[in-house]
């Protein structure tokens, strides 16, 4: 106890962090495990779960925004996050405030490190974190809580959650070494999240994993609404205006890519049923989702770092960004650093890269030797330094950790409040 007393909110972020070397994975056992010693705190929650492996953070949003807007208390579980650990708990849009982070990560902690000593479980830092969330929703008697999963779907730690409805997100490739290196075995995993009786909408970018992603939901009993691409009405460099199922709406996510998205979480809503569709237009309107083609202080900041989200960047910078680019550019060494650059390389007319402060980030030089004649710079500060001095516009991307660490240069000490 003595030492709990003394914990910073620091070291008790830390300790949550250093399970990513201690703990074992075993499917959901451990998850379950967990949440049975603090009282299954999901239990009687009403949830919202989404899937997929781009914009699923932004289904979440327009999910939760909405939601709100309804007049409902929100929950929303998001990763990673990009300035603090608390933005991966939000309650109506705000972080957790630091005497509440730590005094659940707390209370995490002793239930954690009795299963440990009794040899039952090892939990991951994920799971720890997504029992962190469930017992902050269950505290704050949250109406609805939008749930997002951290990897895959079918053995996710917030898997274990009984929804309302399910959202896939467009699937591509990414996290190929644990979930399959085809797009039909990702689907396979993003469909796991499918449960007998739940209805499920489905992203209109699946087209081509679509028959996976049927026999999954066949398999299970669950209903599916399979998106269709909705129709652009007006497009600017801070949003657009669509019409979906009859339905005109407006939203101020950049890049068309978020059309669909938001078609994806009006679909999902419709699923939940109930709704004053007058407050979810107005939700959508309103929703903010950081690091995602967002302007902050005249530079360009955006988290793409796979070849699905390099390219909807390069769209948007061509559509919208003219004249010179320079592209400030940092990623972890497992993602698809080449590939990105194939598709980044032709809309930048100068390349600085960076390392990204995470133990998996690539050095400087490797993100360097993808791009003709791009300069590395190891200290992201004297990067933006240098990008911002050439003149063009800045864009920094490759990875959210550059694209959290960037915006927390430029605007230091700033919740990202919803």
């Amino acid at each position: 106890m003595m030492e709990e007393e003394q914990m910073t909110l620091r070291r008790a972020v830390d300790w949550v962090h250093g399970a990513r070397y201690a703990g074992q994975k075993n499917g959901l056992e451990n998850m379950r495990a967990l949440l049975r010693a603090l009282g299954n705190p999901q239990d009687g929650m009403r949830f919202l779960h989404v899937a997929g492996t781009n914009g699923k953070g932004s289904v979440c949003a327009f999910l939760e925004r909405a939601l709100r807007e309804c007049g409902y208390k929100t929950g929303l579980y998001t990763s990673p996050y990009l300035c603090e650990y608390a933005e991966r708990v939000r309650v109506n849009g705000v972080p957790l405030d630091d005497e509440t982070l730590l005094r659940l990560i707390l209370r995490v902690k002793r239930a954690a490190e009795d299963l440990v000593a009794r040899g039952e479980c090892f939990p991951t830092t994920f799971e720890l974190g997504t029992a962190i969330a469930f017992l902050a929703f269950a505290e704050a008697k949250t109406d609805w809580a939008v749930i997002e999963v951290g990897l895959g779907g079918r053995l996710d730690s917030t898997n274990v959650i009984a929804p309302r409805a399910c959202a896939i997100s467009a699937i591509g490739m990414d996290h190929m070494k644990t979930l399959g290196d085809t797009l039909e075995a990702i689907a396979r995993e993003k469909a796991g999240i499918l449960k007998h009786g739940v209805p499920a909408a489905i992203h209109p970018a699946n087209g081509s994993v679509l028959p996976v992603l049927e026999s999954a939901a066949r398999a299970c009993g669950a209903p599916l609404d399979v998106v269709e691409e909705p129709e652009i009405l007006a497009e600017s460099a801070h949003g657009a205006r669509f019409r979906f199922r009859g339905e005109t709406y407006e939203i101020s996510l950049a890049g068309r890519h978020q059309v669909g998205n938001a078609a994806l979480a009006l679909a999902a809503l419709g699923l939940v049923g109930g709704l004053d569709f007058a407050a979810v237009r107005a939700g959508l309107a309103k929703t903010r989702w950081h690091c995602r083609l967002e302007w902050v202080d005249g530079v360009l900041i955006d988290g793409a770092h796979n070849p699905q989200g390099a390219a909807v960047l390069a769209e948007y910078l061509r559509a919208h960004v003219p004249g010179r680019r320079v592209l400030l550019v940092g990623m972890m060494h497992d993602k698809q650093v080449e590939a990105c650059a194939k598709l980044l390389a032709p809309v930048a007319s100068r390349v600085i890269a960076t390392r990204v402060d995470d133990p998996r980030a690539a050095s400087a030089e490797e993100v360097a030797a993808a791009y003709p004649g791009a300069q590395a710079v190891d200290s992201l500060e004297d990067a933006l330094a240098l990008a911002r001095a050439d003149g063009g516009t800045v864009i920094a991307c490759g990875s959210l950790y550059l694209a959290g660490a960037v915006r927390s240069l430029l605007r230091p000490g700033e919740r990202l409040c919803l």
